[in-house]
């Protein structure tokens, strides 16, 4: 059997290797860039809407998909979907604030809304969503313009990675054309393929956010009751086995 090749060290210091397997996530700009500096060849995966290297290990086994034939339904929908997930770049600055200085669309959010959005809070979270080890942050591009953001979020504390939340956001530019639903559901599929420990998915809506629960049924999420911390707040969730079935 041959043995995996060595790690390397980033200059951030993380550890890399040219054939970590391609499921564990496209390649973020650190190792891009590094890989381009050390003769490292680059491929790009149309299935993940990213760059992964020429070696990479694929680890999409038909015992993961049921068959050959949804592999391949499964990638023909990813190709023909107008729908991108891609990291934030710092080049999207501008386009980041017009779709996020909107305290409408901070309505539901956790977080408080930031009045105003100024340029410097903007590339703090950009260069924040770039960290890849609790979270996986992607801009999301409809027929090539960015329209919002879809996130995946482990527990900090937990190794295992086989539970994780998702949430995301759109432009108010862009609300009422049926995005949500769409977005959703293919950034499920893209988290159950590329994580294959993942057993588990669920969202956490407020009472008050009609729309965002009826996004999360359209894509197959099933209400799983309020949250334990916050009676206001529901659980949406849906599983590996549901979504495959």
């Amino acid at each position: 059997m041959q043995s995996r090749k060595q790690a390397l060290s980033l200059p951030s210091g993380r550890s890399f290797r040219s054939d970590k397997p391609r499921f564990a996530g496209t390649l973020d700009r650190e190792e891009i860039d590094f890989c381009r500096e050390n003769g490292i060849a680059l491929a790009f995966d149309p299935l993940q809407q990213g760059w992964v290297t020429q070696d990479c290990e694929d680890d999409l086994r038909l015992s993961h998909l049921r068959g050959t034939a949804e592999r391949t339904a499964r990638e023909a929908r990813a190709a023909a979907s107008p729908y991108a997930f891609r990291r934030w770049r710092p080049e999207d600055l501008p386009v980041y604030r017009a779709l996020l200085d909107d305290p409408e669309v901070w309505t539901y959010m956790p977080e408080t809304y930031p009045d105003p959005l100024d340029e410097e809070t903007a590339r703090a979270l950009i260069e924040i969503s770039a960290a890849q080890g609790h979270h996986d942050v992607c801009a999301v591009e409809r027929a090539g313009e960015v329209v919002g953001q879809a996130r995946l979020a482990f527990p900090e504390k937990s190794r295992d990675r086989d539970t994780a939340e998702i949430s995301y956001w759109i432009g108010r530019a862009h609300w009422g054309q049926g995005m949500g639903s769409e977005i959703v559901a293919l950034f499920t599929e893209r988290a159950f393929l590329n994580w294959r420990s993942l057993r588990d998915l669920y969202a956490v809506v407020h009472e008050d956010n009609a729309a965002s629960a009826r996004v999360l049924e359209k894509a197959g999420y099933r209400h799983d009751g309020p949250s334990r911390t916050d009676p206001a707040l529901r659980i949406f969730r849906i599983t590996r086995a549901e979504h495959e079935a």
